[in-house]
């Protein structure tokens, strides 16, 4: 893939010969296109296609949560790419084709701010989730206007809930009020804190199975 300048008629757009023009983040490229193959693809590499696709397809929902937690821990690729390739790596679990994704593993926000200790999660029965945590000496790293951030997700359904700056780190506490169809459904939960401006995140923490 080459990078150019602006060449005699311009930026290239699209299909043109052997090679294809294109952008990213503002900066033209232009790429060759791929000899097709008549050799079919290994079993390491459909195992690796799938495992792209279940990450893939479970982070897209979260695609906004992710451009912020993952801010920082980008270089050549977008937050997205990052996310995804982490979890490529470390949270996917089982043999092909059954792999599946550890929750526990899971991390939706990767920061230097620091984090809280969970001490309480509760299902309510009015189909609210009681957060209760103990938080280190205040910082820079640590601050009372730390907004809290969680994020559940409702493996029965396959859906996820988000709920942005619920409370301050300082209040110790946080009700998420679900929906009632939930209640008897599997529940997990993440938890992690952005700063007041958006600049600076904690690493999310995983608070377990719901209930």
């Amino acid at each position: 893939m080459g990078r150019y300048k602006n060449g005699i008629n311009g930026n290239v757009s699209g299909k043109i010969g052997s090679v294809i023009g294109s952008s990213w983040k503002g900066i033209p490229y232009l790429k060759g296109l791929h000899d097709l193959s008549s050799v079919p693809p290994t079993e390491a590499q459909l195992n690796q296609r799938l495992k792209l696709s279940i990450v893939s397809s479970w982070l897209r929902p979260l695609l906004s949560w992710i451009n912020i937690g993952y801010q920082h821990n980008v270089e050549e690729k977008t937050a997205m790419n990052a996310a995804v390739s982490y979890h490529m790596k470390e949270a996917i679990v089982g043999e092909g084709p059954d792999f599946s994704i550890d929750f526990s593993k899971a991390i939706f926000s990767r920061g230097e701010l620091l984090i809280s200790w969970v001490k309480n999660v509760f299902l309510l029965l009015n189909a609210s989730v009681h957060v209760v945590w103990s938080n280190g000496p205040l910082s820079v790293f640590c601050g009372a206007s730390d907004l809290a951030n969680f994020i559940v997700y409702n493996s029965t359904k396959g859906k996820f809930l988000g709920f942005k700056d619920v409370a301050f780190r300082s209040s110790k506490e946080a009700l998420l009020r679900l929906p009632v169809s939930f209640v008897n459904d599997v529940l997990y939960g993440w938890m992690h804190f952005v700063s007041e401006d958006g600049g600076r995140v904690s690493t999310s923490v995983f608070l377990g199975k719901i209930g």
